[in-house]
This record gives structure tokens, C-alpha cells and sequence, in this order.
């Protein structure tokens, strides 16, 4: 019994010692249309974007070797993940490898066995394939939280992927039982170098206001595919609506004060035009959880819009 117990601990450090070349592998289509050939167990993944990649990743229940990185007031980190997992660098054990472009040098050392990118990443595809098997897995093009149907057909978490989209089902259920067939509208804005800055679908906040049945103006509806627009200060009021969501951006030292400074600055008395601000309906919102590809930040955002929509906000509305 003691043999046959050493024989398997001894086969089980050689499966572990074997090269990614050597491991069991299939081929996979990622989202520019490359065919590779990638492990069908991936145990040491590095990931090169944070909320699109990193924090999916984690939330279907696998951990990074190494991860995409930004940087902050306290150092680098990876966005949103502190508030929506819990893992940070410091207590992970990730691996920081750099923003875009990436550390090569901190990736090889890694030894990864899967690289997950995106289609922005300024690192070669070919200096990361040359490391490992590397995917791009690309939300945008898909619409958002679609990065995850690619990370759990790379990982084998489908089932873990499913219960994540029950939750958010019976989560936008709840807003639209508030909003019981009501024509509520919505929109989303923040400044960005002095100008407004919108999307079509702004995030995860942006799916959630979408999904639950809200309509936009049509300033926002015109925005074509996943690209950002600009618009000056005097084009603020196209982007009023009976509920508007203006995002800050703390890591970077922007609380919710500074996010009204900023649109007072490019619009002066704002509040007196625009029909949600006078009516106490201009929300505030961290931006790396409204933006973040995230099931947790979607149900955060859920959370919010119902807080948002409830008791006399609808009935004055209604009137």
C-alpha cells in the first residue's frame, strides 16, 4: 500500500512537471478569429486586462498567476477587483505583470500555461505566443459580461458561468417588477478631457439600465458599436432623462465631489436644466464597478438602480 501510495504521489509531480507542450490540448477560435491550440486544464493562467478578464476569471472561481495591472494613488492594481472579489495583489499572490504593454519578462518567469489578452493590449500576440498558448477574448465585440462565455469554455467553468446568469436574471426581475411596464428613461454620463464622454451601453451599469427596460435618449441610442463619443458642455441637456448616473473615478483620486465640480466646470448651473437634477434623480456611482464586466457588479448595479427608482421617485414621475 505504501508503494502504491509514493507511485501516485510520484505520478502525480510528473504530471505537474510537464511541459504546456506536453499537456492534453484542443483547439480554440478566439474572438480575432485565431484557431490555437491551447491546454484543456489550464493551471497557470495570466490574464491581460483586469476587469474584463481578471475579474471574470476570478468570479468563475479560477485565480490568476499573473495579471494585468494599473496605476494607482497606493500603487498598481486591478480594477474593481478589491471591491468585487476581494483579491488584491497584496493578498493573492498574483503577480503584477504590468499594463499595456505587458512585462514580458514577469509573464516568462510565470511560466504560464494559458495567456488570456484583449484586442487593445499593445503587446505582440507573437511575443506571447512565443511564451504560451495566448487567446483574445474580446467582451466588446459581444456585448458586455461576453467575456466570460469565452474564460469558461477556456476553463471548463460553464456550470459555475450559468448560476452567475440565473442570479442576474432574478436581479433585473426585481427592477422590472418596479417599473411595472412604466416608460422610464435613463442615461449615463461623465467628463472625460473636458468634454462628455457616452456610450451606446456604458458598462455594466449601462447592460443592467438596458436589460431591465429603460429607455435612453437619443443622443445616447445614436452612439454606434462599443465606441465613446464627445460632446461639449451645451450638448448636456440632450443627455437629460427622468434618472441620470454620473460615474467617479476613486483610484484615481476622483470622489463624488469631484465628479459634480468637473460637469459644473464644463456646464455652469446644470442642476437648473436638467429636469433630474432638480428632481434629486442624479445618482452617483463608483465608475470601476459601473463599468466593470462583472456579475457581482452587475447585481451591485441592480442594487443601485432599485434604490434609485423606489417609493416616490416613480409616483412623481407617474403624476
Amino acid at each position: 500500500m505504501k508503494s502504491s501510495l509514493l507511485s501516485a504521489v510520484a505520478a502525480a509531480a510528473l504530471i505537474a512537471a510537464l511541459p504546456a507542450s506536453a499537456q492534453e490540448t484542443r483547439s480554440f477560435t478566439d474572438d480575432a478569429g485565431r484557431t490555437v491550440e491551447v491546454p484543456s486544464h489550464p493551471q497557470r493562467i495570466v490574464t491581460l486586462h483586469d476587469s474584463s478578464l481578471t475579474t471574470p476569471l476570478i468570479e468563475l472561481g479560477i485565480m490568476p498567476v499573473g495579471a494585468f495591472s494599473r496605476s494607482g494613488e497606493d500603487g498598481p492594481y486591478m480594477r474593481g477587483a478589491a471591491t468585487l472579489t476581494g483579491v488584491t495583489f497584496a493578498n493573492s499572490g498574483i503577480v503584477d505583470v504590468g499594463g499595456s504593454p505587458a512585462d514580458l519578462e514577469a509573464i516568462a518567469a510565470l511560466e504560464p500555461d494559458l495567456i488570456i489578452t484583449a484586442a487593445f493590449q499593445q503587446t505582440p500576440l507573437d511575443q506571447l505566443q512565443s511564451i504560451a498558448p495566448t487567446v483574445v477574448v474580446e467582451d466588446d465585440m459581444r456585448g458586455q459580461l461576453a467575456s466570460f462565455e469565452g474564460i469558461a469554455a477556456l476553463t471548463g467553468t460553464e456550470d459555475r458561468l450559468d448560476i452567475l446568469k440565473s442570479r442576474y436574471e432574478s436581479q433585473i426581475d426585481q427592477i422590472r417588477n418596479v417599473l411595472a411596464g412604466r416608460d422610464i428613461s435613463a442615461s449615463i454620463i461623465l467628463t472625460q478631457e473636458g468634454q462628455i464622454a457616452a456610450w451606446h451601453t456604458y458598462g455594466v451599469l449601462g447592460k443592467v439600465l438596458r436589460d431591465a427596460g429603460f429607455s435612453f435618449p437619443p443622443v445616447v441610442d445614436a452612439v454606434e458599436g462599443s465606441e465613446r463619443e464627445f460632446f461639449s458642455g451645451e450638448e448636456l441637456q440632450a443627455f437629460d432623462a427622468d434618472f441620470m448616473f454620473l460615474t467617479y473615478d476613486a483610484p484615481r483620486g476622483m470622489g463624488p465631489a469631484d465628479a459634480i465640480a468637473e460637469l459644473a466646470t464644463l456646464t455652469p448651473s446644470f442642476c437648473q436644466f436638467l429636469t433630474a437634477c432638480a428632481g434629486e434623480r442624479l445618482v452617483l456611482l463608483p465608475r470601476e464597478d459601473a463599468v466593470a464586466r462583472s456579475y457581482t457588479a452587475a447585481g451591485m448595479m441592480a442594487s443601485a438602480v432599485l434604490a434609485a427608482i423606489s417609493g416616490r421617485h416613480l409616483d412623481a414621475l407617474a403624476q
